[in-house]
């Protein structure tokens, strides 16, 4: 399976992957899907749509991330709903934006970025039930966040996220094959207690076998 790492708006790269590519791909998190402008006599119209037609001409889907539209979203053909389970695969979206300070309520930042604790408590529990083979979200569990920071010799903002300790009572409960994630915008590939997890930078293409 292709995995495509962070587009952040930047749909002419996002489109030369996917015009290269022979195969479906899935795209995890953070496409950039819904911002709108915030001034000029367009305020509030949305500045740019990724490439649907070529995103349906070959199957190319995503997953969302802190920086996309939740609403939006839900109305995307490609977009794969959070929960989502097939052929051994789990999706979840969202994550917490530390740079939400400096961005703008329902224009580029938006409340329900991440899923509330009743919506995460209940993908806990299909978790345990169906020990999915393969985990793809935008975020990845607390404790590999810290393991990966310190392993890179980078910096972690001490900024709570209710996703990531949603993701490590999973880990601890079941060990997937693999866990292939982005948000963090560098490339990360080590193996935790039998789990060989992926982290894909900006617009990274791997590869792997799911």
């Amino acid at each position: 399976m292709i995995f495509i790492g962070d587009v952040h708006g930047k749909y002419k790269q996002y489109k030369r992957i996917l015009k290269e590519s022979s195969t479906p791909t899935i795209q995890v998190g953070d496409m950039g899907v819904g911002f709108r402008r915030i001034q000029g006599w367009r305020a509030g119209e949305y500045i740019e749509n990724p490439p649907h037609a070529w995103m349906l001409k070959g199957n190319h889907r995503f997953i969302r991330g802190n920086h996309d539209n939740p609403k939006v979203c839900r109305h995307h053909s490609q977009c794969i709903p959070d929960g989502h389970v097939e052929n051994g695969m789990m999706f979840i979206g969202g994550a917490v934006s530390i740079d939400q300070a400096w961005r703008v309520k329902d224009y580029s930042w938006w409340e329900d970025e991440e899923l509330s604790e009743l919506e995460l408590s209940d993908l806990i529990d299909k978790y345990v039930m169906i020990k999915p083979d393969v985990m793809v979200t935008h975020e990845c569990p607390e404790n590999v966040a810290n393991a990966m920071i310190t392993h890179l010799g980078r910096t972690k903002f001490d900024w709570p996220s209710r996703t990531r300790r949603a993701f490590e009572m999973m880990f601890s409960a079941h060990s997937p094959k693999l866990w292939v994630f982005g948000h963090w915008h560098f490339s990360f590939d080590g193996i935790m207690n039998g789990t060989r997890f992926v982290c894909l930078n900006e617009l990274e293409v791997r590869d792997l076998e799911v």
